[in-house]
C-alpha cells in the first residue's frame, strides 16, 4: 500500500541498526517506489522515515524539511484550491507552503492543521520548536496508520502498511509478535477485527480522526481531532433535501476536479444499488464526461444488468467482470491477506483485487465509489429509534459472539449502536475493501466527504430510517436515476414505497421480498445465483473452490497454537456457511503468511 513507514526513538543508538529496505517493501505490483528517506536528529528524538508511494497525485504529497520541521503527507487533498484562497496563497504555491501556513494559524487556535484538510490522506510531522513527533490519519481513517511502541528502547514504529511495518520492526529489532486472540475472535464473528485492533497484540491501528504525539520527554498520547456525532438537529424535509444536494454536489465536484487537475480520466464504480449510481449520476449531471464505469458481479444478477442499462442511457464506457464460480476467492486470497494483514475476511477484498489487477491505471485518477452511502443517508441502527450498542451488533456470525471482548481499547464509540457499527464495521471492515486500490491510486466516496457526512448525521433519524430522505432526494433532484431497478429490493423506487424492517420496498415487490426474507432466515438465500457473490452456491457447485477452503483448513489449522481458538476455528468452519468458512481461512492464511513473525 502506498504510504510511509519508519521509527522515532529517544535512543540515538537505534539509528545504527541496519535494515534491507527492498526486503521490507517486497512490492510485487511494481507500482510502489521506495523513493525517499529522511534522517531525524533533533532535541532528544532520533529516527528515520521512508516513503513508498505510487507516482500519482505527486503535487498533493509532501516529504520535506524546512525551518519549522519535517513534514510527510500522503494521499489527495480535494479542498486544496479553496484552502489556498483562504490562506491568501498564490495558486501555484505547493502543498508544503499550504500546510505550513495552516499549521501556523492552527497553533493559535489550538487544533491540528490536518483537521482543515479534506480527502484521503495520512501523514506525520516533526515539530522542531516543540521537539514533538505527530502522526495522523484522516477523519475517516481510510488511510490507515499502524503503531508499535517499544517501552524498552523508547522507540515508536509506525507505517501505513501492516505487513511492511511488521517486516521493518522484525529487521530492526528481531521482535516477534503474539497473536491477538480477541482480534481473531472478532474476525471469526464480525468478519473483521475491531477498529483499533490488528491480529498482533503489540501492533495497534490509529483510530479514524485521531493523531498520536510522541515527545522528547517520553510522553506518548493518542488524541481525537474529529469524532462523528449523530445528534439530530431540527430541519424541514424540504430544506434537508436541498442541503443534501448541495453538499453531495460539492463532494463530487471536489473529487472529480482532482482528476481534471492532473489530466486523468475518471474511473467510477457502478452497481445495482443506489450509492455508486448517485456518484455516477451526479458526476454526469455536473458535466464530467470522460468516465469509465466498472462493475463486478455474478452474471445476470441486478449488479450486472442495472449498470448496463444506466451506462447505455448516460453513454458512458462500461467494463464488466464476471465473478462466476468464485474462482477469484481461491486465486487471490493469499494476496488479499498480504494487503490487509488479515484484518478483514478475504471475501470482502478479493473481488476488488481481482478486478483492479486487470485495469491499466496509467490514464486514470481516483477510483470513485459510493462507499457507505446507504448507512449515511440511511442508518446503522437496527430499528427506527436510537439504541445502545449490544455485543454482536453488526456481526456476520453469532457462533462465537460471547468470546469477543469489547472495550474502548479495541473499539471506538461503544456506547451507541449506530456509531459503533459505523466505526467498527463501516470505517474498518467495509473500508478495508479499498486496500487493493491503494497499490495504484487513491479512492474517494462523496458520501464520506466530511462536510456531507456531518450534515447527514445531523438529520432527524426518522428522515434517514428506511432511506426515506435518500429516496426523496433522488426522486426530486434526479428523477431519471430512480427509473432503474434498485438491487436490494429488485424493483424501481419511482413509485409507491412500503417500509419493511427499514428497507424501502416498492409495493409491487412486497411478495418477492417476503420470499427473499424467508430464504435469508433459513440460510437458503446464498444457495441460489441471485446475489452479487453467491458464496454458498459457488461452494456447492465449484469443486476447485471447495477444495481450496478444505485444504487450507487441513494444511494450516495446526498453526493455531491456542487449543481453544483452534477448536473454535474448526467448529465455525464445519458448522458455518461459506462466508464463515472464509473468515476461518482468512485467519489461517494470515498465520501462514506471518509464520516468521509469530512467537
Amino acid at each position: 500500500m502506498s504510504g510511509f513507514f519508519g521509527f522515532i526513538s529517544r535512543n540515538q543508538k537505534e539509528l545504527n541498526k541496519k535494515i534491507e529496505l527492498q526486503k521490507v517493501i517486497q512490492d510485487k505490483s511494481k507500482h510502489l517506489f521506495l523513493d525517499k528517506e529522511q534522517l531525524i536528529e533533533s532535541e532528544g528524538l532520533f529516527g528515520k522515515i521512508f516513503s513508498h508511494t505510487h507516482k500519482k497525485f505527486q503535487k498533493d504529497k509532501v516529504f520535506s524539511e524546512d525551518a519549522e520541521g519535517f513534514w510527510v503527507l500522503d494521499g489527495v487533498v480535494v479542498n486544496k484550491k479553496n484552502l489556498m484562497e483562504q490562506y491568501n496563497l498564490d495558486a501555484q504555491a505547493d502543498m508544503l507552503s499550504l500546510i505550513r501556513n495552516i499549521n501556523r494559524n492552527c497553533k493559535k487556535e489550538k487544533f491540528p492543521f490536518f483537521d482543515k484538510l479534506r480527502g484521503s490522506f495520512a501523514g506525520c510531522f516533526f515539530d522542531f520548536d516543540r521537539a514533538t513527533f505527530t502522526i495522523f490519519t484522516n477523519h475517516i481513517g481510510d488511510k490507515e496508520v499502524f503503531i508499535y511502541f517499544s517501552a524498552t528502547t523508547q522507540t515508536l514504529y509506525f507505517g501505513t502498511d501492516f505487513r511492511v511495518l511488521v517486516e521493518f520492526i522484525y529487521q530492526h529489532t528481531g521482535t516477534t509478535f503474539e497473536i491477538n486472540e480477541n482480534a481473531a475472535y472478532s474476525l471469526l464473528t464480525h468478519g473483521h477485527t475491531l477498529c483499533r485492533e490488528t491480529l498482533f497484540n503489540e501492533i495497534k491501528r490509529l483510530a479514524p480522526g485521531h493523531y498520536l504525539e510522541f515527545t522528547s520527554e517520553g510522553s506518548l498520547e493518542e488524541k481525537p481531532f474529529y469524532l462523528i456525532k449523530n445528534t439530530p438537529v431540527p430541519i424541514s424535509e424540504q430544506e434537508a433535501i436541498k442541503k443534501i444536494d448541495q453538499y453531495f454536489r460539492q463532494a463530487v465536484k471536489r473529487a472529480f476536479d482532482k482528476d481534471a487537475e492532473y489530466g486523468y480520466r475518471h474511473l467510477v464504480a457502478l452497481r445495482g444499488g443506489l450509492d455508486s449510481r448517485m456518484t455516477t449520476w451526479v458526476a454526469h449531471d455536473l458535466g464530467y464526461k470522460d468516465i469509465l464505469n466498472y462493475t463486478f458481479s455474478q452474471t445476470d444478477y441486478w449488479d450486472q444488468t442495472v449498470p448496463k442499462d444506466i451506462t447505455q442511457v448516460l453513454q458512458h464506457e462500461w467494463m464488466f467482470q464476471a465473478l462466476d464460480n468464485g474462482l477469484y476467492l481461491s486465486r487471490k486470497s493469499r494476496e488479499a491477506v498480504q494487503l490487509t494483514g488479515g484484518r478483514s475476511q478475504n471475501a470482502g477484498v478479493t473481488h476488488t483485487l481481482n478486478m483492479l489487477n486487470n485495469i491499466n491505471f496509467n490514464k486514470f485518477g481516483i477510483v470513485h465509489t459510493g462507499q457507505l452511502g446507504d448507512v449515511i443517508l440511511g442508518t446503522y441502527y437496527s430499528g427506527s429509534k436510537a439504541r445502545a450498542f449490544s455485543p454482536g451488533d453488526g456481526a456476520v456470525s453469532q457462533k462465537l459472539i460471547k468470546r469477543v471482548k469489547y472495550s474502548s481499547q479495541v473499539a471506538v464509540q461503544i456506547e451507541d449502536q449506530e456509531l459503533f457499527k459505523f466505526y467498527n464495521r463501516g470505517l474498518t471492515g467495509v473500508n478495508i475493501g479499498l486496500k487493493p486500490m491503494y497499490q495504484y491510486t487513491e479512492t474517494l466516496s462523496p458520501f464520506l466527504d466530511v462536510d456531507f457526512l456531518n450534515f447527514c448525521f445531523s438529520l432527524p433519524l426518522e428522515y434517514r430510517y428506511g432511506h426515506r430522505i435518500y429516496i426523496k432526494w433522488i426522486k426530486k433532484c434526479y428523477p431519471q436515476a430512480a427509473d432503474f431497478v434498485y438491487e436490494k429490493v429488485g424493483g424501481k423506487i419511482n413509485g409507491r414505497i412500503m417500509n419493511i424492517k427499514g428497507v424501502p420496498v416498492p409495493l409491487i415487490r412486497v411478495p418477492s421480498m417476503i420470499i427473499k426474507y424467508l430464504r435469508k432466515k433459513t440460510g437458503r438465500l446464498h444457495k441460489t445465483k441471485q446475489h452479487m457473490n453467491p458464496l454458498d452456491y459457488w461452494y456447492e457447485n465449484n469443486n476447485e473452490l471447495k477444495e481450496f477452503y478444505n485444504d487450507q483448513l487441513k494444511i494450516n489449522i495446526n498453526r493455531v497454537k491456542n487449543v481453544e481458538l483452534r477448536k473454535a476455528c474448526e467448529f465455525v468452519f464445519q458448522k458455518g456457511a461459506t462466508i464463515e468458512k472464509d473468515q476461518v481461512v482468512t485467519f489461517l492464511l494470515f498465520l501462514q503468511d506471518m509464520e516468521t513473525y509469530v512467537k
